[in-house]
């Protein structure tokens, strides 16, 4: 290795072949290396890339090691190629027609995680004292897991076609649309920062809509009346270019409109999603793909300042068990409210612990903005903590069966109770079931819109107007929580809790605690929203305001449904103890009565029957016995 790095150093640094093929080759070594250490190649593709980038140097015996590549802009313009193909490649999975059966379950998972993870990393970067827009940035470094990881582990652990694997795929899929609209917010208040603020939130908006629109046209009006003229095309050469051409020419749309240029190239590829050339594209197009994401990967790594580690180490030991904790405990805990057992609850929430492609695209975006103060450091935090985070995932999901065991035995019997309440109830909304006892009425489903639009007003307008929408808000929440207690009394009345012990004479109580529950999450939500900017360290207060609430309507609905009424009051029956002798616990004698000798019915067996008790025969007159009432059978 020492003699090839010596070799590589006397080659002209400045030449092109040299830049591209000795990426190319380190490319090869770095994920060979992880595969077999059984890691992402991801993983190799950034430690090859820290390897020969221009940050790295050492000294060993007077030889001074600087790096393979100084210039990058070449491997820059690469990467950023092989950036957009990767996510082209993700909005081609990004197929309704897949979604139509996870659809509910997958969509509530997806928008509650990376709810979660932003709000937590929003939180993280306030508190550290970073910018908001450099905040948004690292808050998508830290909650957006890895399509590929995650389906890279399920395949290594063949569990790619168990029933919670459609669920969980579904949710990763949804996170990844989910990354890129607000990867496109992010980016129009990053070009806001840039043009000195001559872009208000009001274009902002208007220029998103008109991008999302015009894919919307495409999707419904023009590719499929064209899809089958791209079909005829018979020469492969032809088609690639074709097919290359529509994603860079997607993306450069993007960057007219003041959207990141993946955005375009993703949302391309959702249009493409629900057609015939699906098969044929990734066929066609799969090996550009895996050699310019390999390119992209390695130079994200050849980015990484290794002399900054030291300075994103507190920010790194934060960040690593704040995601274990939301994504291992919350997590499950939202996914089994919903319906799935305790196992796959805790398996779907280990696999979306892995950081991989949207952590390093945050970073890659957010770093090459000169508006970020902190743009520097989230190249090497995005490395180290998707490094982390890769490592960790495959051996939580391993033993995520042991990890359910241990967090069953700690909960308390109260929160195990009320929780599976919830599950059994919510099961019968949420997830398919052969005997539909709940149809989601288009009020609630309104209900639940409007709930949304306040949500996003109370974030964006101002004061006095966001206090007016938080009021609406709650009015809404209130009108909600009236409706679903209706709808919810009619499937606790047709559900049996029987082996849960509760006992169900007032179906109320249980309809009006999981009612309630939900209205204080959606209530706790619009709250966070509404004094997060007035002064965020107040959230903390909400939540642990909101989490001692829920503890005591647990508490309490054990309690009602748990004993029978009459009962309540009453103390166990205490059995006495038998009396003592010499020292021991007297026991009462039981003296069996005496054999008495049959005294028979007087009746003979019937002939041709065999009786019931044979005759017994000494061993030595048995060819003797006369058998002839057996010569009949």
């Amino acid at each position: 290795m020492a003699v090839f790095v010596l070799v590589c150093t006397m080659i002209a640094i400045d030449n092109v072949m040299f830049e591209v093929g000795i990426i190319m080759l380190i490319s090869f070594i770095g994920a060979a290396l992880a595969t077999k250490a059984k890691q992402s190649v991801i993983l190799g593709y950034i430690l090859a890339g820290m390897l020969i980038g221009p940050y790295m140097y050492f000294e060993v015996g007077g030889f001074v090691y600087e790096g393979l590549i100084k210039d990058t802009t070449f491997i820059q313009f690469l990467s950023s190629m092989g950036l957009t193909l990767l996510m082209f490649f993700v909005g081609l999975g990004f197929s309704i027609t897949k979604l139509q059966k996870t659809r509910a379950p997958a969509i509530i998972l997806a928008l509650i995680d990376v709810g979660i993870g932003m709000f937590l990393g929003i939180l993280i970067g306030f508190s550290l004292g970073w910018p908001i827009i450099d905040t948004v940035f690292l808050a998508g470094v830290i909650s957006m897991s890895s399509v590929a990881i995650t389906g890279k582990a399920l395949q290594e652990m063949k569990r790619i076609n168990t029933p919670e694997t459609e669920y969980l795929l579904g949710m990763v899929i949804v996170e990844s649309f989910l990354s890129m609209v607000l990867l496109t917010i992010a980016g129009g208040l990053m070009f806001k920062s840039d043009v000195g603020g001559q872009m208000t939130m009001t274009r902002l908006i208007v220029g998103i809509l008109a991008f999302y629109g015009f894919f919307i046209f495409l999707a419904i009006v023009v590719i499929p009346r064209v899809v089958n003229y791209f079909h005829s095309i018979k020469s492969n050469e032809m088609f690639v270019l074709f097919a290359l051409g529509l994603v860079f020419l997607s993306a450069a749309l993007a960057e007219v409109s003041g959207v990141p240029a993946i955005i375009g190239a993703f949302f391309l590829g959702m249009v493409f999603a629900e057609t015939k050339l699906v098969e044929r594209i990734e066929d066609r197009i799969t090996p550009f793909r895996d050699a310019l994401v390999a390119v992209f990967f390695v130079s994200f790594g050849m980015l990484i300042d290794l002399r900054m580690l030291g300075s994103i180490i507190p920010l790194l030991l934060i960040a690593v068990p704040v995601v274990l904790f939301y994504e291992v405990i919350v997590l499950s805990v939202v996914s089994y409210l919903l319906g799935f057992t305790s196992r796959s609850s805790i398996f779907m929430s280990t696999s979306v612990i892995g950081r991989g492609a949207e952590s390093v695209m945050y970073a890659s975006v957010g770093s090459n903005s000169p508006a970020l103060i902190k743009g520097a450091e989230l190249n090497p935090f995005a490395g180290a903590f998707c490094f982390v985070m890769s490592v960790i995932s495959p051996g939580m999901m391993r033993g995520s069966v042991r990890l359910t065991r241990w967090l069953t035995r700690i909960t308390p019997k109260f929160l195990r109770y009320g929780g599976s309440l919830m599950n059994r109830t919510m099961s019968k909304i949420i997830l398919p079931v052969p005997l539909k006892l709940f149809q989601r009425t288009r009020r609630l489903e309104v209900l639940v819109v409007l709930y949304f639009v306040a949500l996003v007003a109370v974030m964006v307008l101002s004061f006095p107007y966001n206090m007016a929408t938080f009021v609406i808000g709650g009015a809404l929440v209130v009108i909600t929580y009236g409706m679903l207690e209706g709808d919810l009394f009619l499937i606790v009345r047709m559900t049996n809790y029987d082996n849960l012990g509760a006992v169900t004479r007032d179906p109320g109580n249980i309809s009006r605690f999981i009612a309630g529950f939900i209205s204080l999450s959606l209530v706790t939500i619009l709250s966070l929203a509404f004094i997060f900017p007035l002064w965020w360290p107040s959230s903390l207060i909400v939540l642990l305001a909101y989490f001692i609430i829920v503890m005591m309507m647990t508490h309490s609905v054990y309690h009602l449904t748990r004993t029978p009424s009459f009962n309540l009051t009453s103390k166990p029956v205490e059995r006495r103890q038998g009396r003592k002798k010499n020292g021991k616990i007297a026991t009462p004698k039981f003296n069996p009565p005496a054999v008495r000798d049959d005294p028979g019915w007087g009746t003979e067996p019937a002939p041709g029957r065999i009786p019931d008790t044979p005759e017994k025969v000494p061993i030595d007159e048995v060819g003797k016995k006369d058998d002839s009432k057996w010569k009949n059978l």
